[in-house]
């Protein structure tokens, strides 16, 4: 009885890890741009690199996931090691980053879904490095299985390969000439095709929409050099257009920020169904996408001033 429960214990806690990894790496998906830029920011690699990187990295994390998840933990228990292993690099990673950073940004450990801070992040992978100590610990000697050493290897390399299946790996760029063009309204003074800029396609009747503008108008107002344009909807008539605007930057006091509008059909064509949609673009090219909250001053300088 006594060694049932063990096994138990054991087997949940296993399975508890492991949907833990499968967890995080969808969350690093939601979007993977974000994930992305992290690692650009972050670790100083090319853009290019770090969209590799990213993918490959959520498929090494959902492919220990689904292991542990299936308590398979192949030849003297790798799938564990590997584990504890990757967990201590990112502690590492996450101390060096506290004290280069401070405590005052999203470490992208679990993407934008769930924004942690590194200090929050250090003491989650502490709490899971105890809990993987006692998996490897208690964990009985694994049999020779031949099936389950095939399977912990097989596993691993083609979970790799789903994000980029699912999410091919390539630069997204904004058609952001078409703001230029005749479709557009209050031409952007300045050049969103070249260089580092925040881009946001808003509604003027949006609640989410309304929010971010209150947070990039004081972000503005803090350092009045940031790089932000803001793109609505055009109703294409006159007289609303000046309402809903007026009404707008009178309820949100984003008055400081530089605006245009843009007719729906490419509006929807570049933004979506959903807005506010919200972007990092570095020559046209998508760094970051947003939501309101991750709009972090501080992040954005960071980006703006690195190379």
């Amino acid at each position: 009885m006594k060694y049932s429960v063990k096994q138990f214990l054991i087997f949940l806690l296993s399975s508890l890890l492991g949907c833990f990894f499968i967890f995080s790496a969808f969350t690093k998906t939601q979007p993977i741009q974000h994930f992305e830029y992290t690692i650009h920011s972050q670790l100083y690699v090319p853009q290019l690199v770090s969209v590799y990187a990213a993918r490959f990295f959520i498929g090494l994390e959902a492919a220990l996931g689904l292991l542990l998840l299936l308590n398979i933990y192949g030849s003297r228990k790798w799938v564990i090691r590997a584990s504890f292993w990757l967990l201590i690099l990112f502690t590492i990673h996450l101390t060096i980053l506290y004290f280069n950073a401070g405590n005052d940004v999203n470490c992208g450990c679990m993407g934008s879904m769930v924004p942690m801070t590194p200090l929050a992040s250090i003491l989650k992978n502490i709490v899971l490095l105890i809990l993987f100590g006692l998996l490897w610990k208690y964990t009985s000697k694994p049999e020779r299985s031949t099936w389950q050493q095939i399977t912990s290897l097989l596993v691993v390399p083609v979970i790799i390969a789903v994000p980029f299946v699912i999410f091919p790996a390539q630069l997204k760029h904004i058609p952001v000439s078409k703001l230029y063009g005749p479709q557009a309204k209050h031409i952007p003074q300045a050049d969103l095709r070249h260089g580092k800029h925040f881009v946001g396609f808003l509604s003027m009747t949006c609640s989410h929409c309304r929010d971010a503008a209150r947070s990039l108008s004081a972000m503005k107002k803090a350092d009045s050099t940031l790089p932000i344009q803001l793109v609505f909807m055009d109703p294409e008539v006159d007289s609303t257009r000046n309402t809903m605007l007026n009404d707008f930057l009178e309820d949100t006091k984003a008055t400081n920020i530089p605006y245009s509008f843009l007719e729906q059909k490419p509006f929807r064509d570049i933004a979506g169904l959903f807005v506010p949609a919200m972007y990092w673009v570095n020559d046209s090219a998508i760094v970051k996408k947003l939501n309101v909250p991750d709009l972090n001053q501080k992040e954005f300088q960071l980006w703006i001033k690195s190379n």
